[in-house]
């Protein structure tokens, strides 16, 4: 997600780099800010690099993780939905019970 984002991937080189992208909680965007310009930075401590982009791509990356959680949402509603099993006829349900709009029927 994070280079579909325009993240760019870097690898540290010196060791004070390397230090840097240690000491970054692992599993997080960091904000950081260096004179005006802000950075988010995604480290990746196990393969040496870290993810790194500006607001915009911030911005990206926050929609298509969004996006993400609102089509895995609409899979589970589906797949709930969808299972033919739920023979409805067999609830006692439609409209002989609960009437035209859900309310009780007349008896």
């Amino acid at each position: 997600m994070l280079v579909a984002s325009g993240f760019r991937v870097i690898t540290p080189k010196t060791a004070a780099q390397k230090q840097k992208l240690q000491n970054l909680p692992a599993g997080n965007v960091t904000m950081i800010k260096k004179g005006k310009k802000t950075y988010y930075v995604f480290p990746d401590p196990a393969h040496n690099q870290a993810y790194v982009g500006g607001p915009k791509e911030y911005r990206a990356y926050q929609q298509i993780r969004a996006d993400k959680k609102l089509a895995r949402e609409d899979l589970q509603d589906a797949e709930m939905y969808q299972d033919a099993t739920m023979e409805w006829s067999g609830w006692e349900g439609g409209e002989g019970v609960w009437g035209p709009m859900g309310g009780p029927a007349p008896f």
